[in-house]
């Protein structure tokens, strides 16, 4: 087995990300690299889908199960998808880590848990769930000739917020030694 060496040489960001990206894991496999990104993007109410973490049986039985679904829009409303209808409301942010949805006459009170990652909202516990940004990364073995690196899986449409996101590349001998990870942000 040959030695391996590697440097990840730059992390481009172009957004004013809290923070910005970190990279929170290298895991080499055989001709395999696995990099896991840790994004901190700033936590805003209405760049996130929560997906409820538990699933309902669709209607008709032989569809997949479903899952509810909550989105916040910049102009106060609410949507949440359940089964196969979706209730409209007006909500209120209530401090860093809360929501308050009025639907019809009722008033449904959200919190979101930092630490655990998850809404709950109306007995259901919910994950945040943002747009992936592009990610481009490239190999150099000598630091002057940059080429792009395959790319076996594209980054998930979706991923978690607050959670990594994971790429995974193929190695070849011209991309052993150096890379550089770019993330093109909104």
């Amino acid at each position: 087995m040959k030695a391996l060496t590697v440097l990840l040489a730059a992390i481009l960001f172009s957004s004013s990300a809290a923070g910005g990206p970190k990279i929170s894991a290298i895991v080499i496999k055989e001709d395999i690299v696995e990099l896991s990104l840790q994004l901190d993007r700033t936590f805003v109410w209405n760049s996130i889908r929560f997906v409820s973490i538990k699933t309902f049986d669709n209607d008709p039985p032989w569809f997949p199960p479903t899952r509810h679904e909550l989105t916040f829009d910049k102009n106060g409303i609410c949507e949440w998808f359940q089964y196969d209808y979706i209730e409209i409301g007006n909500f209120n942010i209530k401090g860093k880590d809360a929501v308050e949805v009025k639907i019809g006459n009722r008033k449904i009170k959200g919190k979101f848990d930092f630490k655990a990652n998850l809404l709950k909202f109306d007995g259901l516990d919910y994950e945040p769930m943002i747009k992936s940004p592009p990610v481009k990364v490239n190999g150099s073995a000598d630091l002057k000739d940059w080429k792009k690196v395959r790319v076996l899986e594209a980054a998930e449409k979706e991923s978690e917020w607050g959670r990594p996101l994971t790429i995974r590349c193929k190695l070849s001998t011209a991309t052993r030694q150096f890379f550089s990870v770019q993330i093109y942000d909104d």
